[in-house]
């Protein structure tokens, strides 16, 4: 966080590329630092400790490998180059995958399905940008845009899991830690949207000659309700987490696919948005399944609640803000997909409650005291109040983010 505040904003080439650090670069990076740094916190609450001191919780918890991961996610967000970007990108997906725990001997899980998935995807956008390339040098050629879209679809698509190309998300929360699965989707996923947003903002004829915007919201008004209906017939956490996040990867889509300033704006926010709920939900969910005494069953039931609602657009929350800019542009043009909308946000409100219902309804016949050390878990409760305190303040002021995105982001020339 120090090296963020203090690096300069000038550009400067390393190895031949020009690694720059820009406000609009460090918009993006201050959630992800934040997110991984939470996730950090609440990695010591899950913590198999063969000891029962604070410190060795502490100091053997999940929190390294995030901030492993997310050391390349940094590198491709600040190059200029596609490819490089990409390739690094892949490199910080695939180093998350240290947290995993396979469990089948016989045939290969979610993890090894995820790594092929990724090497795949990596192949495909590195092919796409090859594509890219040439077309300037051959206006003419449209069947050069048309495969570099397609390459750019599927490899994004892939690795974003939008649906229908979704299908790895559950086979890898199986065998990823509840934390884990919370890092790639609030921090991990997200990069790849940068990574396009980079690209539609420097190849102005990428969205004319090809339907990537068109692509981009029809692929988000069609992952919304699935990941809500999802989320709904969910009962392993991990899962239910994964689906859950694929509503607000749909709004995000939803944004982009606007081409609007307003639309953008309101998918940052989105992202913005997706990282705190998650985090509040993973906490709250470490709370629940690793710590049986009351107070802490009752915290960890609170904090999904609040993660539900950020995720849901419920009030006071910043993903309000987003969808309302969102759905004022979406009605202009497609109105009778509002309420596809809605009901998919009210089919999320309705999976966190029925997973919350059942740890307040027992609280009366939870253990009072266990007698465990209680550092960590109060460390925990502090990091979920300020996670709260966010969200009320985006919640409540969203124009103090919305503002700096539309003036810093909002010059794309592809955007209307």
């Amino acid at each position: 966080m120090l090296i963020l505040v203090t690096a300069s904003s000038e550009p400067f080439v390393f190895l031949g590329r020009t690694v720059r650090l820009d406000f609009a670069g460090r918009i993006f990076l201050w959630p992800a630092i934040g997110t991984a740094a939470v996730l950090a916190f609440f990695g010591p609450l899950t913590f198999e400790r063969a000891g029962n001191t604070p410190a060795l919780a502490l100091a053997n918890s999940q929190g390294a490998f995030f901030f492993l991961s997310l050391a390349p996610l940094i590198v491709a967000i600040a190059l200029d180059s596609f490819p490089i970007a990409a390739f690094f990108w892949a490199i910080g997906l695939m180093l998350l995958m240290l947290v995993a725990q396979p469990r089948r001997e016989s045939r290969a899980g979610g993890a090894a399905q995820f790594l092929l998935l990724t090497i795949i995807a990596t192949a495909s956008l590195l092919l796409s940008n090859g594509y890219l390339d040439l077309y300037p040098l051959t206006p003419e050629n449209l069947e050069l845009v048309r495969a570099a879209f397609l390459l750019l679809v599927w490899g994004l698509g892939l690795l974003l899991a939008v649906v229908p190309l979704h299908i790895w998300l559950g086979p890898l929360s199986d065998e990823m830690p509840l934390l884990g699965m919370a890092f790639l989707v609030s921090v991990g996923q997200p990069v790849g949207l940068w990574l396009l947003f980079q690209l539609m903002s420097r190849m102005l004829w990428l969205t004319e000659k090809s339907p990537l915007l068109n692509t981009l919201l029809l692929a988000g008004i069609v992952t919304v309700p699935v990941g809500a209906v999802l989320a709904l017939a969910e009962q392993r956490r991990g899962r239910f987490l994964a689906y859950l996040s694929l509503v607000s990867l749909g709004h995000a889509l939803i944004g982009f696919g606007l081409g609007t300033k307003v639309g953008l704006a309101g998918a940052m926010l989105v992202v913005l948005n997706r990282a705190l709920g998650v985090a509040l939900i993973a906490g709250g969910m470490s709370f629940v399944y690793h710590h049986v005494e009351r107070r802490w069953q009752l915290i960890g039931a609170t904090a999904i609640l609040a993660g539900g609602f950020a995720l849901a657009g419920i009030a006071l929350a910043p993903g309000v803000a987003a969808r309302w800019g969102i759905y004022h542009e979406l009605a202009a043009t497609h109105p009778i997909l509002l309420a596809l909308l809605f009901a998919s946000s009210a089919v999320v409100l309705l999976a966190v409650v029925r997973m919350v219902k059942p740890i307040f309804s027992s609280a009366e016949e939870m253990i009072e005291s266990t007698g465990e050390i209680k550092v960590v878990p109060y460390l925990a409760t502090a990091v979920i109040a300020v996670l709260l305190v966010i969200v009320l303040i985006a919640g409540l002021f969203p124009q103090w983010l919305a503002n700096p995105l539309i003036e810093t982001l909002g010059q794309a020339d592809y955007l209307r």
